[in-house]
C-alpha cells in the first residue's frame, strides 16, 4: 500500500512541479503546447504501441472493457436522470455535464497512474479504447446538436477518431501483438526509450496548464457543476467496483479498475463545449474540481481496499 501511495504523491508532486515552473516563467503557454504536442503526437503513441504491441491483446478487450464502458455510462446516465428530472438541466448543459461526469483523462492522469502507480499500461487501454472509439465521438456530435455552434459532420467527427495518433499507435500494436514473433529490437528499443518519455512530460505540461485557468468562478458552485463533479468522483468508481465484483475480478483488480474509474474529467469535455458554444462553464467546473480531488480520492481508494480488502 505504501508504494501504491507514493506513487500517486510523486504524480501529484511532478504536476506541481510544472505549475511552479509555469509560475515562474519557465514554462509559458508556448511551451505547454509544445510539450502537449511531442506527447500527443509522439511520446504517448510510442508508449500506448510498446505496452499493447507486448500485451495479450484480448485482455483489453475482456472484463475491464465492459467495466469501463459500463462505469462511463452509469456516471453519465445518474448525471441526466438527476440533472435533467430534478435540477431541470436541459439542451447543450445536459449533454456536456453529462460528458463531463463520464469521460476520464486517461492520457494526462491515466498514463502516469497507470504507468507509476500499477507498473502496467495496459491498464490504461480499455478506457481509451472504450472513449476514443465511441463516447468521445458521441458526445461531440451531441453538443454540437445541442448548441449554437457550427453542425459537425459525422463524416468529420470519424475522420477525427481515425487520425487520432493514440488510434493509430492502438491500431498497430494490436496487429503486431497478434504477430507469432516478437518486436524487432531495433522497434522494441526506440518504442521503448521514447514511451519512457511520455508520463514526465505530461504530468509537467499538465501542471502548467491548470495553473491560471480563468473562467466563471461561479460555475463551481453551480448545482450542474456539482452533480457533474460528483457523479465522476464517486458514481464512476463505484459502478465499476460493483461491476468488476459481479465479473468476478481479483482484489487487486477491482482495486485498479476503480482507481482508474476516479480520474478527472477529461479536457475533451471543455474543447467540445468550446466548439459547440454551450455548457462551458460547466465543463470548465468540473475539470478543475475533480482534477483538484482525484489524487486525494485515489489515496483513500488505495487505503479503503488495503484496510478491507488487504490488498
Amino acid at each position: 500500500m505504501g508504494s501504491v501511495i507514493f506513487s500517486i504523491c510523486a504524480i501529484a508532486l511532478v504536476i506541481g512541479v510544472g505549475a511552479v515552473a509555469h509560475r515562474v516563467g519557465l514554462i509559458d503557454g508556448a511551451k505547454v503546447k509544445f510539450l502537449s504536442d511531442i506527447t500527443y503526437w509522439i511520446t504517448a503513441p510510442a508508449m500506448l504501441f510498446h505496452a499493447i504491441a507486448n500485451a495479450d491483446v484480448l485482455s483489453a478487450f475482456g472484463s475491464h472493457l465492459g467495466v469501463a464502458a459500463a462505469a462511463g455510462a452509469c456516471s453519465a446516465l445518474a448525471f441526466v436522470i438527476i440533472g435533467g428530472g430534478l435540477m431541470r438541466v436541459r439542451g447543450g448543459d445536459l449533454v456536456v455535464g453529462a460528458m463531463s461526469s463520464s469521460l476520464n483523462n486517461a492520457a494526462y492522469i491515466g498514463i502516469p497512474i497507470a504507468v507509476y502507480v500499477f507498473g502496467e499500461t495496459t491498464h490504461v487501454v480499455p478506457i481509451l479504447i472504450f472513449q476514443l472509439g465511441f463516447f468521445t465521438p458521441m458526445f461531440f456530435i451531441m453538443a454540437d446538436i445541442a448548441g449554437a455552434g457550427k453542425k459537425t459532420k459525422f463524416s468529420s467527427v470519424i475522420a477525427m477518431v481515425v487520425k487520432n495518433p493514440m488510434v493509430i499507435a492502438a491500431a498497430i500494436g494490436f496487429v503486431f501483438s497478434l504477430l507469432p514473433f516478437e518486436l524487432p529490437i531495433l522497434l522494441e528499443v526506440s518504442t521503448s526509450m521514447l514511451g519512457d518519455g511520455a508520463p514526465p512530460i505530461i504530468l509537467l505540461a499538465f501542471g502548467a496548464s491548470i495553473v491560471g485557468q480563468r473562467g466563471s468562478h461561479a460555475h463551481l458552485f453551480s448545482g450542474a457543476t456539482i452533480l457533474a463533479s460528483m457523479s465522476k468522483l464517486f458514481v464512476q468508481p463505484l459502478v465499476a467496483c460493483g461491476v468488476g465484483y459481479l465479473l468476478g475480478m481479483s482484489s487487486y483488480e477491482l482495486m485498479v479498475v476503480t482507481v482508474m474509474a476516479g480520474l478527472p474529467t477529461a479536457q475533451n469535455a471543455f474543447i467540445a463545449a468550446l466548439r459547440a458554444r454551450t455548457g462551458e462553464g460547466i465543463a470548465q467546473g468540473t475539470v478543475l474540481i475533480t482534477t483538484l480531488a482525484s489524487l486525494p480520492l485515489s489515496i483513500a481508494t488505495v487505503w479503503i481496499f488495503h484496510s478491507l480488502l488487504g490488498v
